[in-house]
This record gives C-alpha cells, structure tokens and sequence, in this order.
C-alpha cells in the first residue's frame, strides 16, 4: 500500500463486510467509462478475480447540473435488475450526485422532500436553481429505487465544492466554453454543501458511505500550486468534515485527480486495495 494511508485501510475494513455485489463506476465531470481502464484491468486480475460481467462503467452526459447528473444516475441503476446489489465508486462530481442521491431518497420515501427542500432555499437562496429542479422533476420515486439497490459506496475526490476552478469560471463573467451547469452547481457547493448535506442527513445515512479524500503537492491543474489539493479540488471542498454511524472521511493518499483520468497505474491499484479491504486487518490492530 505504498500510496494508500494506513489509516485510510484500516477504517475501510468496516465496510467489507458487506461485501462486494456488483461494482458499479461513476466516472466525473469531462470524464467517460474510460476512466475506469486500469481500475478495471486490476479487480479481473488476481488476486481479485472479479468477474467482468458483474462491473458496470456507463458513461453519462458531462456539463449538466447535479440534478440531472443525479437522475441520469438514478435512471441507469434503475435499468439494472431489481436485485443488484451495488457498491458505488464514484469520482469526482459523480462523487457529489452519488450522496446527494441518497440524501434525497431519504427524505422521498419519509414524504418530506417539498418541505425539505424549500427550507435549503429559506437558508441559502443561492440554492434556489437546485430546488427548482428537483422539485420540477416528474418521479422522484426513481430516487429510491436506485438507492435501494445501492450497498455501499466510496466517494473518490468527490467535487462537494467548486475547488479552485468552478467559481473562477462562472463568475459574474462566465468563461466561454468552460462554464457549464455542472461547474455551476459545484460553485454553488462551495457554499451551500453544508445545507444540503447537513449533519442531520448525514447521520441519517442507512447506506455505508466513504469519502476518500487526498492531496498531492503540485499536481498539474487548475490548483497547480495551492496547497492542500488533489490538483483541482481542494481537501476543504472534497470533505464535509463531518462522520456517523454509516459516514466516514478518510485519506486516501497521495494521488492527484488528473493520475486517476489518465489510468496512471498507481492511483488504480490504491483506489481497489481501499475497496476490497478486508474487515479482518481492522479486528488483527483492536
């Protein structure tokens, strides 16, 4: 585990004993399946031996916001058979829409989403254009059901802010090209995270979630030189500082956001060996 921190396994070695299910792969924003090359190539091979049939690595609509980053999510667990039983990994911005996914079928099924809602937007009026969307939204029983098929999830340098790159872009002048809805919401995040994944909703987690945040000095990206950052999203906006029950933040080592797009084999070999740690190691240090 040369990268990985120790800590980091330790603590993950709680979840294992859920097991595996299938796996499903959330890529991030200007991502595609592709992300998931060499991660992939790792968990078919010994010593896991994972059967390919049972990975799953859709590619998703990249620029719209988090509701419909969200639902597309929703929409293609949804697809699956009813029985799947899913450990998530999910990077970047697909991090953010994989939690806010769980937090939103939570209070779907409680039948409090409206008044929920409305009260994110009595706090933060900036919130405003996420509530509209979702409270636009025809079903959001697909909320649920996708949630129920979710067994455990790993949050990979999720975006649960707008680092160093979202509220530069879409400021009061919007960079041409660059600026889409997806870096919007991010911005939005950067403020409003705390409001929508309040300590409340995450102590409220019945789905084991993990957020495995990291830093790397110089990583090339829109944070290349700011301290405290994977190389495009700084700790503060990958973490919510906050733990529970079924809600951890751990740190996952030294890989930068940019090793992981581009398949660099390290930051693949350290993502699967916090996956598949085994609840053994944690009982081997009590």
């Amino acid at each position: 585990m040369k990268r990985t921190a120790l800590v980091a396994f330790l603590l993950l070695t709680l979840f294992s004993s859920y097991g595996l299910g299938q796996v499903l792969f959330l890529h991030g924003w200007l991502g595609d399946s592709s992300n998931w090359r060499e991660c992939r190539r790792v968990m078919i091979a010994p010593p896991y031996s994972i059967d390919p049939e049972d990975i799953y690595a859709p590619s998703f609509s990249n620029g719209v916001s988090l509701v419909d980053w969200t639902v597309n999510i929703a929409s293609y667990i949804d697809s699956l058979p009813e029985d799947s039983e899913l450990t998530v990994v999910a990077h970047s911005f697909a991090g953010t829409s994989t939690l806010f996914l769980l937090v939103v079928a939570r209070h779907v099924e409680e039948g409090d989403l409206v008044p929920w809602a409305l009260r994110l937007v009595d706090r933060d009026p900036g919130l405003s254009s996420i509530v509209n969307a979702l409270l636009s939204l025809p079903d959001t029983d697909i909320f649920v059901r996708a949630a129920s098929r979710v067994k455990q999830a790993f949050l990979y340098h999720p975006a649960l802010g707008g680092g160093c790159y979202a509220c530069s872009a879409c400021g009061e002048v919007p960079v041409p090209l660059v600026c889409d809805e997806a870096l919007r919401d991010m911005c939005i995040l950067q403020t409003g995270k705390g409001l929508i994944f309040s300590a409340a909703d995450i102590a409220s987690l019945t789905v084991p979630v993990v957020d495995i945040y990291g830093t790397h000095a110089w990583c090339l990206g829109p944070c290349l030189g700011a301290s405290d950052t994977d190389g495009s999203v700084s700790i503060s906006d990958q973490r919510l500082f906050l733990s529970g029950k079924d809600y951890h933040e751990i740190d996952g080592g030294a890989v930068c956001h940019a090793d992981f797009i581009l398949n660099i084999h390290h930051a693949a070999e350290d993502l699967v060996k916090i996956v598949f740690a085994k609840k053994e190691s944690l009982a081997s240090v009590r």
